[in-house]
């Protein structure tokens, strides 16, 4: 069947189709106008909280002490640092000969043992050595994985961390949520009441303060001392009465080729030694 014949136009040719012009088009120009400017602040916006308001803290003029290439926090008596083999090999002799001519010298050194039911860090018993033979206070921790079973992960630490007299209590690094905060409370709660029955001293836990609020916020947990980190700020934003404070991931340590975590001790001298196994 032959193909339809299309109406010829006066000029000869085919009439086009007229298409549909997008609504987009017809409004007006002081909407697409508003549309970028709400979007250039919500970019705005979006950058100034997640890129610039965390790291604030560090333009704004020292309120401390300059020191360690950081600004410290002033009217605390016990400095520390805590290290993994992320730090690489310490010179322990080092370290403790700086602290002659600091201001804000460091007297405690919390080192990194064993994470889960596997894994310990290689360095760990070199800096515990080192460190000890330093003459600093030292503590270990523990990094908690809600995943693997508490009592593999506690028979685990006690297996490889032998404490001192004198040493500080045990650690547990909590940073990771697992399936859900029941699991993982219920998890930590079995965790610390075998190391702390171990060791005959209440075991501290270190967590961010946003983590701490968020899935830690349990009247279980305020039996044990806080070791809460919360950076670029003048004093930590936390609810609950912390021990020890982290307060920069960013120091220059003599001795320390890579960047340490800073931190500060809150309380008395009495207080200190509390936290000490005896």
């Amino acid at each position: 069947m032959p193909a339809r014949k299309g109406k010829k136009t006066k000029r000869g040719g085919t009439p086009k189709k007229k298409g549909r012009t997008s609504s987009l088009y017809m409004l007006p120009g002081w909407i697409h106008w508003l549309g970028t400017a709400l979007l250039i602040l919500l970019i705005a916006f979006g950058a100034y909280t997640f890129l610039l308001k965390p790291y604030f803290y560090r333009w704004l003029p020292c309120q401390g002490h300059k020191e360690y290439d950081v600004c410290v926090p002033t009217g605390f008596k016990y400095y520390g640092i805590d290290v993994s083999h992320h730090q690489g090999r310490i010179d322990w002799s080092q370290v403790a000969l700086s602290n002659a001519e600091s201001d804000c010298p460091v007297k405690f050194v919390i080192i990194k043992a064993t994470e889960g039911g596997t894994f310990v860090d290689p360095d760990f018993e070199t800096n515990l050595k080192g460190a000890r033979e330093a003459g600093f206070v030292c503590g270990v921790y523990h990094f908690f994985n809600p995943s693997t079973p508490a009592g593999k992960q506690a028979d685990f630490y006690i297996n490889n961390v032998k404490l001192n007299k004198g040493d500080f209590a045990p650690v547990v690094d909590v940073e990771r949520t697992g399936r859900s905060d029941k699991e993982l409370q219920d998890g930590l709660s079995e965790f610390l009441s075998i190391i702390e029955k171990h060791y005959g001293v209440k075991p501290i836990i270190y967590a961010s303060a946003k983590f701490r609020k968020r899935h830690l916020d349990s009247d279980r947990f305020n039996y044990y001392p806080v070791w809460i980190a919360h950076y670029y700020v003048v004093r930590p934003d936390s609810d609950v009465k912390w021990r020890i404070w982290q307060f920069t991931d960013r120091a220059r340590v003599n001795g320390i080729a890579e960047y340490t975590d800073l931190n500060v001790f809150s309380g008395t001298e009495a207080d200190f030694n509390s936290l000490r196994v005896k």
